[in-house]
């Protein structure tokens, strides 16, 4: 994995070839509990109370998008083990991304990747129907609400 690799879409764009298009969602998902626990981190380490309790909403907004996708799937633990199982390096690719960054510079990743997230969102929404379909549209809104927090949060000098 390079130096220079500054994005979470970059990091894990190669494994895509090797993902059905039916996998796709449960990437995600494992993608969005990845990003919780980093939230939960940010959110040890909060300068303040405002700030952690965004990063700790954040944080829910993560695990509930992740939510989400597991509920769709008829076996997603099963699933999610297979994908581990062939991809054992989810986590060491996203560490890779943000490791002896600044947190700034995590958060402005982060908050990159928030807005990749939204756009699957919106993908899922346009290839499913009815009620799934506007509850992947309301969490694209949820990866973008994420996204305008972290760039606020650094915008702010809170960091």
């Amino acid at each position: 994995m390079s130096e220079q690799m500054l994005s979470i879409a970059a990091a894990f764009e190669p494994l895509l070839p090797q993902v059905s298009p039916e996998e796709i969602p449960m990437v995600i998902a494992i993608l969005e509990r990845v990003a919780a626990t980093y939230y939960r981190n940010w959110a040890q380490d909060a300068e303040n109370s405002v700030e952690r309790d965004g990063l700790l909403a954040c944080a829910a907004r993560e695990d509930e998008i992740a939510s989400f996708i597991e509920s769709l799937e008829s076996d997603c633990q099963a699933r999610a083990a297979e994908l581990h199982r062939r991809f054992p390096d989810f986590e060491a690719r996203y560490e890779a991304i943000m490791a002896g960054r600044t947190r700034t510079d995590q958060l402005r990743i982060q908050a990159e990747g928030e807005m990749g997230g939204a756009g699957y969102m919106s993908q899922f929404a346009a290839a499913t129907e009815g009620a799934v379909s506007a509850r992947f549209e309301s969490l694209a809104c949820c990866e973008e609400a994420n996204s305008r927090f972290l760039r606020r949060l650094i915008g702010e000098g809170i960091t």
